[in-house]
């Protein structure tokens, strides 16, 4: 004798055929970011994100669900940060994304005006003075910077000027000028852009009375 079957238990076989056959998400989407990777970004300037879009095989365009983390730039340094890029679909299947961002120096970064503190020392290093002064840096052609003043001279002739590559590296290349008093000074030196301006270590050459003073400055833009 042929046992019926009851339509209960033909309904709990038909869900399991069907679980059974279903098709699990295990594709993650795929991000695409908008514009220039690596990106390009001025020292002092505001970082204008360009944007990014996600497509999931399951759920389409997921673009607004993208999370975006710029927070690593730092404008005033230059370097090469990292902005993150995440998004997950329906399923939960994770993708991620990242955007370098080169923050580069150049002598229009740096023509601004600064507090300096400018250190003078004896070839042993013992401090003889330190001067205080206010000095605007003025932009001159393409890549050079312009300084009216150092320690405590007045009315240097002509102008003394410094290059900056992009990585924020300065170099004040060995040059002549003549001070208010008429004394004919050799300055050189190097320095490196900071987070707050730039750090000048140079010589100061008295060709008038042959003598050489080591200094430093310290440049804070204001």
């Amino acid at each position: 004798m042929k046992k019926s079957i009851s339509l209960a238990a033909l309904i709990a076989v038909s869900s399991l055929f069907i679980v059974g056959c279903s098709k699990d998400d295990t594709e993650a989407p795929i991000i695409s970011l908008i514009g220039s990777n690596p990106f390009q970004l001025e020292m002092l300037q505001t970082y204008s994100e360009p944007g990014a879009t996600a497509e999931d095989n399951e759920d389409g365009d997921i673009s607004s669900s993208i999370n975006i983390d710029a927070s690593e730039i730092e404008n005033r340094l230059p370097a090469t940060y990292n902005v993150y890029y995440s998004v997950s679909d329906a399923a939960g299947n994770p993708a991620d994304a990242i955007r370098e961002v080169v923050v580069y120096a150049t002598n229009d970064a740096l023509a601004k005006t600064y507090n300096v503190v400018d250190s003078t020392f004896t070839a042993k290093d013992t401090l003889v003075a330190v001067f205080n002064y206010t000095q605007t840096l003025t932009a001159s052609g393409s890549d050079v910077n312009a300084y009216s003043l150092f320690a405590n001279y007045t009315g240097l002739s002509p102008a003394i000027t410094s290059t900056v590559n992009g990585s924020g590296a300065i170099t004040l290349g060995s040059q002549t000028a003549t001070d208010g008093l008429g004394d004919s000074h050799t300055f050189s030196g190097t320095a490196q852009v900071t987070l707050n301006g730039f750090r000048l270590v140079y010589t100061d050459v008295n060709n008038t009375v042959s003598d050489t003073a080591y200094c430093r400055a310290y440049y804070t833009r204001q």
